[in-house]
């Protein structure tokens, strides 16, 4: 166990020459434990510090993203609590910006791995599981799918199984049931001291009853899910970092019912890794999978060893991921022209002026 409570936190080597490298005596580094409206948790080497961003980081800010999140680390005045850089992130799981805006917006920063929970009942969703899992791919974090209250089935082991060939072999799954206290022991591998992990799930899931385990502290405010098509109720309804008696920390988030991509297309390779391999042996580089001549990965469909649910649930997160990239460009270049509007206008003043 780190006898340094920043250590406990996640604090490093590198955190500490990143602050260093602001020249900035008067400033510490400190973790965003939960973000509020123009407000602060921090946890720092003493203790929780209330916290608020700096005008200045404010006003330079490109986009909300680029703000502190939970997870992230920042230089704080320690007397004031105002935060003035947000140290660089290692890896941020984000999403496109709800209400069709063409930003992102992170959702946890500096993850190591990512828990993507769900539950063995009728709520269980294959294809909402490989959206969170591209979400995590796009972050560089590792991945574990957790398959929570496994008691409500005969033989959960089987699911298991069923579940990580549905997901390509791409990926570790874990069936675990908080109620009967099985599966916790091979969870707790993946939660070692030092180590940033976060839960991401939809509502219903069983999250934030697993962080009540997990952390051993008082209990958090649980859910129950709706009788008549077992999908869930928001218990948790702000992201939070909780440290754990094992020496991780852990990221609780609201529940994401159909988080929609954001970033490269390196998330989608990754968490569809079994397709990428086959379309590698496709006759053509371009080959859309779509009836093309020689393509291998509608051989594996029509042999049975690729599901065809699966290809089509890569070919809807393609199509979301470049329709969020069209509106991207589009403000991008919106924003360019808007730049060389006002150059221009301050050039014509400019002259106005010196003929004067």
């Amino acid at each position: 166990m780190h006898s340094d409570p920043l250590a406990t936190l996640g604090w490093t080597a590198d955190r500490a020459a990143q602050l260093a490298a602001l020249d900035r005596p008067g400033l510490v580094g400190a973790r965003v434990a939960s973000a509020h409206r123009g407000r602060l948790d921090l946890l720092g080497r003493d203790g929780p510090l209330a916290g608020r961003v700096a005008g200045r980081l404010r006003h330079a800010a490109a986009s909300p993203a680029d703000l502190p999140a939970v997870g992230d680390w920042v230089a704080v005045d320690p007397a004031s609590g105002l935060v003035h850089a947000v140290l660089p992130r290692r890896g941020g799981i984000a999403r496109a910006a709800p209400g069709g805006q063409s930003q992102s917006q992170v959702l946890a920063a500096n993850v190591d791995v990512a828990l993507v929970v769900g539950s063995l009942n009728r709520d269980l969703n294959i294809r909402r599981l490989e959206r969170l899992l591209a979400l995590t791919a796009d972050a560089r974090a590792d991945a574990v799918v957790v398959l929570s209250k496994a008691d409500l089935v005969a033989d959960p082991w089987t699911h298991v199984t069923d579940m990580r060939l549905a997901l390509g072999s791409t990926v570790p799954v874990i069936a675990l049931s908080v109620h009967a206290g099985t599966g916790l022991d091979a969870l707790a591998a993946w939660l070692r001291p030092g180590v940033t992990a976060v839960l991401l799930g939809s509502s219903g899931t069983g999250k934030t009853t697993l962080l009540n385990a997990l952390s051993g502290g008082p209990p958090r405010r649980t859910a129950e899910i709706r009788t008549h098509d077992d999908r869930g109720r928001h218990a948790t309804t702000v992201r939070e970092l909780v440290p754990l008696p094992s020496g991780a920390v852990v990221i609780d988030t609201p529940g994401l019912r159909l988080p929609r991509v954001w970033e490269e297309a390196a998330g989608l390779d990754t968490a569809f890794a079994d397709i990428t391999d086959l379309a590698r042996r496709c006759r053509f580089a371009d080959c859309r999978h779509n009836g093309e001549p020689g393509c291998a990965v509608a051989a594996a469909v029509a042999d049975g060893t690729l599901p065809a649910e699966r290809v089509a649930g890569l070919a809807k997160l393609e199509r979301e991921r470049e329709r969020i990239e069209a509106r991207r460009d589009a403000r991008a270049r919106a924003e360019a022209s808007r730049g060389s509007r006002a150059a221009q206008l301050s050039y014509r003043a400019a002259l106005r002026a010196k003929r004067r």
